[in-house]
């Protein structure tokens, strides 16, 4: 193109000109792929890093969910979270479960004691899907309740902490000296479901 540039050819026709002359375009690419055979080693490089991409994130994602297993696990066999009370006057480890949708509700330590300057009963819950590498629903804190002395708890809150394959929260409920047991309900999307929880005696501590 350039010499018929020279030569005085418009730049149009030189291109023109120019492109004739190299012949049709798939016999052109016919020769290149004879002339350079280790292209194709181009392109499985570029599929080699993809490749090792994709495997990364799934490693990622693996662990994730290797880590809400143990979570799930740990819940199952023996769940742990620090109370917040301020003075213990008895407490408990117990084992009451019962069914929450496609969930399982674990009640798994009862605390007597003072909390900002009530007398309370500190239920420690933890809750976990029944497939062990299932996630537990969000927002089942919410829909569980306490009672003592069949009245509704005047003071029902709570804190926690979890994961997608376990989450954990406590309860708290005002007692009366007469009290000897709370009632959990549970109420979601038309389901409910009730567990009548001991008070340890004061002194006993597990």
């Amino acid at each position: 193109m350039e010499v018929l540039l020279d030569m005085g050819w418009s730049k149009d026709l030189a291109e023109a000109r120019s492109l004739e002359a190299m012949g049709a375009p798939a016999e052109i690419g016919r020769e290149m792929a004879r002339q350079y055979p280790g292209r194709w080693w181009l392109w499985l490089g570029r599929a080699a890093v993809l490749l090792t991409v994709v495997v990364c994130v799934q490693a990622l994602l693996g662990i994730g969910i290797l880590c809400n297993a143990w979570d799930s696990l740990a819940a199952r066999i023996y769940p742990q979270l620090e109370s917040d009370l301020n003075r213990v006057e008895a407490e408990e480890r117990v084992n009451l479960r019962m069914d929450m949708g496609n969930d399982v509700l674990r009640v798994f330590r009862v605390s007597i004691g003072e909390r900002d300057g009530q007398r309370v009963a500190e239920i420690s819950l933890c809750a976990y899907d029944r497939w062990p590498f299932g996630i537990v629903a969000l927002g089942w804190q919410n829909c569980v309740r306490l009672s003592a002395s069949e009245r509704e708890a005047g003071f029902n809150g709570g804190n926690g902490r979890g994961s997608y394959g376990a989450d954990y929260c406590h309860r708290y409920v005002e007692l009366a000296p007469e009290d000897r047991s709370v009632v959990l309900t549970y109420s979601r999307y038309g389901e409910t479901a009730r567990l009548e929880i001991p008070l340890p005696e004061r002194g006993e501590t597990a």
